[in-house]
């Protein structure tokens, strides 16, 4: 018998990928925080306009909401050459995390996203087939915090893809440009929120997909 297993969610242009079963308030206190910091910066510059602006607002609201900044990497930028999918690309970056399953979850993830039609589909109209998206890892820790990796990302190229995550990119010239940073949930922080995030979630219309990977018992 297969069971349905939740691997990750996607959420206007975030893809969060999940290394263990979140609790069900930890899902959505995550899905909320993250909808409520994209509105907050889409609203500052538009996420096309200007990446770090945008990325610092998300950040700043994230933080706001309970979720502070550690390892001081953020709005760290790097390029990179892209001869392989960008799920390759994001595959490969998990991989080389501190967390060695975050390689396996992001693959279950994106097993999971990729027969989901309107979830590729949404993502492509929200982050314009790559021109901006945010992949965010997310754990929990050895003392059982929540903590995300917040990965802001832009494709490169001239030619764009529908389903741009998972096609081969035969162009030389395309890169994928990196923005990150780490934060850790405080829950005690995040309760003294609690009733802004409800109702700013409910002011807010935006897509939620839970990706699900069935998997045998």
């Amino acid at each position: 018998m297969n069971r349905e297993h939740p691997a990750g969610i996607l959420t206007g242009p975030n893809l969060v990928s999940c290394i263990d079963e979140l609790s069900p308030q930890d899902h959505d206190d995550m899905t909320h925080c993250t909808q409520i910091a994209t509105r907050s910066a889409d609203l500052l510059c538009g996420r096309f306009v200007d990446s770090a602006k945008w990325l610092n607002e998300y950040v700043s609201t994230l933080n706001f909401l309970g979720w502070s900044v550690f390892q001081d990497t953020i709005f760290t930028r790097t390029r990179h050459d892209l001869p392989e999918s960008v799920a390759d690309f994001l595959v490969r970056s998990a991989q080389g995390m501190h967390d060695a399953r975050q390689g396996n979850a992001m693959i279950d993830t994106l097993d999971a996203l990729k027969p989901d039609r309107p979830a590729l589909y949404s993502l492509d109209e929200e982050s314009r087939l790559g021109e901006h998206f945010q992949v965010i890892p997310a754990r929990y820790d050895s003392r059982g915090r929540l903590e995300i990796a917040v990965f802001n990302l832009e494709l490169v190229t001239q030619r764009k893809k529908s389903a741009f995550l998972f096609g081969d990119w035969e162009d030389r010239s395309t890169e994928i440009i990196q923005r990150r940073a780490y934060l850790k949930l405080s829950k005690s922080e995040l309760e003294t929120k609690r009733t802004l995030i409800e109702k700013k979630r409910c002011e807010i219309a935006m897509k939620r997909f839970n990706l699900c990977k069935a998997r045998a018992t």
